[in-house]
């Protein structure tokens, strides 16, 4: 895994995050170093899309800082062809505008102020249309990847890394919050509102398992054939999120199962499959 300095206070804005960001943040990174590296002889551009970008640097559960998910990228020891970063919260998107302009690159970072739902469409517009392979960091803040997003990014060849807030919102808030709401976000991320079945028909302990292969399912059906899901959680072993990988062909499912054998504490287990 390629070394990254800790990050310094800078006095631009810095948001706070769970301290859990890390364990999502350790599995980017190591599968940018296994992707950039065995990649890079077979394809002649790679890029990377980050929707949901963040102001590049965070603090960690109010104590220490740590490298969002674009600085991460810029620093990959094989670097992409091009960096597409997309953050909606202006104060979130100067801080990153001036962190990433002092990691220089050619070309420079395609940046983008707005909603990642809308903004896709120009993302997907600025990548080649051949010869490319990319890899696209999907990370909101709770249920904002709209499934019509996720399908535009399929249309090319595209490995995923999802944030899927099912303990974090979904199945805290289906209830209270979409249930009774026709198009609700929850109908807009999975692009079905099959879910409705699942929590009225299931027992509470099945829920999130059966969530998780619906979710599945629907990007199955956009041509993705290999999934594999990291179980993110709290204090207390308390679950937050799965971190979900769906790639089209082998080689990415290998390359993550590799990755994924090796946690951010260091622990081992063996990739089966």
């Amino acid at each position: 895994m390629f070394p990254l300095n800790q990050p310094e206070d800078d006095g631009l804005y810095i948001p706070e995050v769970g301290a859990w960001s890390a364990d999502k943040h350790h599995f980017l990174r190591r599968y940018i170093d296994a992707f950039t590296t065995s990649m890079r002889r077979k394809w002649p551009e790679m890029h990377y899309i980050d929707l949901f970008a963040g102001a590049g640097i965070e603090r960690l559960g109010g104590g220490d800082l740590s490298w969002g998910s674009p600085l991460i990228a810029a620093q990959a020891t094989h670097g992409f062809t091009q960096l597409h970063l997309v953050e909606r919260d202006p104060k979130h998107f100067d801080a990153l505008r001036q962190r990433i302009a002092k990691f220089r690159q050619s070309p420079p970072p395609h940046l983008l102020c707005g909603d990642a739902n809308e903004l896709v469409r120009d993302v997907v517009a600025a990548l080649p249309a051949k010869d490319v392979l990319n890899l696209a960091f999907l990370d909101p803040y709770g249920l904002h990847l709209h499934y019509t997003t996720i399908r535009s990014l399929a249309r090319h060849r595209t490995d995923l890394i999802i944030f899927f807030p099912d303990h974090l919102d979904a199945l805290r808030n289906w209830k209270v919050v979409y249930h009774d709401q026709p198009d609700s976000n929850l109908d807009k991320v999975l692009g079905t509102d099959a879910w409705r079945r699942i929590f009225t028909d299931e027992p509470p302990s099945r829920c999130a398992e059966l969530l998780r292969q619906l979710y599945e399912q629907q990007i199955r059906a956009l041509g993705y054939k290999h999934f594999e899901s990291e179980r993110i959680s709290g204090p207390g072993g308390r679950r937050l999120y799965l971190l979900l990988f769906c790639s089209k062909h082998d080689l990415g499912a290998k390359i993550w199962r590799g990755i994924a054998s090796r946690k951010r504490d260091g622990q081992g287990t063996l990739p089966f499959g």
